[in-house]
């Protein structure tokens, strides 16, 4: 539980020049976990055992006057819910609220009741991390699994005997962002398949996941419409422009809260396949307590959230650490 006190000694402190209150302008302001493809989910029990379905299989051939054959739908691998609790005290003294009450600027009191209102930003800064946690922690298992205790990015056992990789696969290498890389990435999400063998249809609704640093580049690498690779400058094949020629749609999402040291991680994430496979589930969003408490001559606000993202498949996103590392 983290708390905050003693902070009001310092506002009301003459030495005590800027306003205080900064927090619209910090990252927890907003929510952004739609904006990465993950879909709200509220759950009726705790740790949740979910599970996909494919669709039925492929029909057998037949000869004439020959039984019809049976087809059916394949589970995939179950996947239980693990949901992680958050919680946020605000404290304030008696004599906080005397000596700002007595203060000669009203501001301060003002910004002192936006700091009620501002707390569940403390709970926001979660759900922001924990949904990029999905992108660069997805390469391992220790943040979340998919089922068969599989990372979100990398070798996938299919039920249909077969295997496939949402990263660029054994042999190759953790490619950097660029236009080859990109296109290559989609092409491999247009062969994903489910576990019935079945292969999905081509992807429409992308969002490229970038880190902060990597946005320049990524709006660039979307926005230029011509390629110096070709002696006539031909369309550069991974913008917009050309994507949308093939029926996809492509936007940069900044993930804000990707830290420095996994700068240049990038993936992507469709819009239509994460509907059914990525969620941020919740048992309660950030809330606070209706009515404060008070105490030994403090007035004390509580809130907490429970949440926590899972994922019923891979065939939503891919990845890349771009480090050029083997894989």
């Amino acid at each position: 539980m983290e708390t905050i006190e003693g902070l009001y000694s310092d506002v009301v402190d003459a030495t005590v020049r800027a306003l205080y209150s900064r927090a619209k302008d910090e990252q927890s302001s907003m929510l952004y976990y739609q904006d990465l493809g993950l879909n709200e989910y509220e759950p009726d029990v705790p740790e949740e055992v979910l599970n996909d379905m494919s669709g039925f299989g492929r029909a057998p051939l037949s000869s004439e006057g020959q039984e019809y054959n049976v087809v059916t739908k394949v589970r995939g691998y179950p996947v239980t819910l693990a949901m992680r609790k958050y919680t946020a005290k605000f404290v304030m003294t008696e004599e906080d609220l005397h000596w700002l009450a007595k203060s000669a600027s009203s501001k301060r009191m003002m910004d002192m009741r936006n700091d009620m209102s501002e707390f569940e930003q403390s709970m926001n800064q979660r759900w922001n991390e924990d949904a990029c946690k999905v992108f660069y922690l997805g390469h391992g298992t220790t943040f979340l699994t998919v089922g068969n205790s599989e990372a979100l990015f990398g070798s996938h056992a299919l039920k249909s005997g077969t295997t496939q990789y949402n990263n660029f696969g054994s042999g190759d290498t953790e490619r950097p962002l660029g236009p080859t890389a990109l296109t290559d990435g989609i092409s491999r999400m247009n062969r994903f398949q489910n576990h019935n063998g079945i292969q999905l249809l081509p992807v429409r609704d992308l969002r490229l996941v970038i880190s902060t640093e990597k946005a320049a580049y990524a709006y660039k690498l979307i926005d230029s419409r011509q390629g110096p690779d070709v002696a006539n400058l031909g369309l550069q094949f991974a913008s917009s422009e050309a994507l949308k020629r093939r029926g996809i749609n492509i936007r940069v999402v900044v993930a804000a809260d990707i830290p420095y040291a996994y700068r240049e991680y990038w993936s992507l994430s469709e819009g239509n396949r994460a509907k059914r496979r990525a969620f941020m589930a919740y048992a309660w969003k950030p809330r606070m307590n209706e009515k404060p408490e008070y105490n030994n001559g403090t007035t004390i606000k509580t809130g907490s959230t429970v949440f926590g993202p899972v994922v019923l498949g891979w065939q939503w996103a891919f990845s890349s650490k771009g480090s050029s590392a083997a894989i």
